[in-house]
């Protein structure tokens, strides 16, 4: 995950609805079964978007090994739908986009796979997977839901670049620059959030290791992994003991060798 401000600006419409959870992620990429995600808030959404399931007597770890010995496409989008509830989405991406590569026309796996993007805020990526859902199946209504929900959250994400974006230059901090590009990353204009973090460190050089560290996760989620690999090598000799830089550099190399064809 990438490093983001600690303080909200004026008149810019918060990104989130008081009444979801609202759970602050203070710094970079958390690994998450190997697979760090891009995270600024993670939030439950409201029930009738979650995949339905039964919150109690939920037992992750047994349907983890389900899915590890048997990972059929049931055990997988339980495993989902589990993660899902228990507000750890990202832990539903790794197990969803393998089962999308064995079944590409699973509108279930596209749906959750849209919800835990969503959730986590990676927005465009959540529209992108539920539209895809609705082409395999065009009467999915829960899929119609989802990518509702999402267009509403991207549309509350885009108000809020235009706010900012009305900002003087002398207003516009270290914390302004690091908010705006993770609003972009989130609406997956991932050009624009990398061009404002290399104008920020440009401003702002004590901050070097945040703003590479987050051009870095931008560039992974834009598949421009060697460039990810530099700026988070660049992230880590301004600052040795940046754990978070070394975590995403662990991630863009798997990530290179993943979608690396043999």
């Amino acid at each position: 995950m990438t490093e983001q401000p600690t303080h909200d600006w004026p008149n810019a419409e918060p990104v989130m609805q008081p009444k979801v959870k609202r759970i602050l992620i203070i710094a970079g990429i958390v690994i998450i079964l190997s697979i760090p995600l891009v995270i600024l808030f993670s939030s439950a959404p409201k029930s009738k978007n979650v995949p339905a399931t039964e919150k109690k007597g939920i037992d992750i770890a047994t349907l983890e090994q389900q899915a590890n010995s048997n990972p059929t496409s049931a055990n997988i989008v339980a495993l989902s739908v589990a993660y899902i509830n228990n507000n750890t989405p990202g832990k539903a991406i790794k197990p969803l986009t393998d089962l999308i590569k064995r079944e590409p026309n699973n509108a279930i796996a596209y749906n959750n796979l849209g919800v835990a993007n969503i959730m986590l805020k990676n927005y465009q990526a959540g529209i992108d997977a539920c539209s895809k859902a609705l082409q395999i199946d065009t009467g999915f209504q829960l899929a119609k839901n989802n990518l509702r929900w999402g267009l509403d959250e991207k549309k509350k994400a885009l108000t809020t670049i235009q706010a900012m974006e009305k900002i003087m230059p002398d207003k516009q901090d270290q914390a302004y620059f690091i908010q705006l590009g993770l609003l972009y990353m989130q609406i997956g204009n991932y050009e624009k959030s990398v061009a404002i973090w290399k104008e920020g460190q440009q401003k702002f050089p004590s901050a070097a290791a945040i703003f590479f560290n987050n051009m870095g996760t931008a560039q992974v989620l834009n598949k421009e992994y060697d460039k990810a690999i530099e700026n988070f090598n660049k992230a880590i000799n301004a600052d040795a003991n940046n754990q978070l830089a070394k975590n995403n550099l662990a991630w863009a190399l798997q990530e290179k060798k993943d979608n690396t064809p043999q």
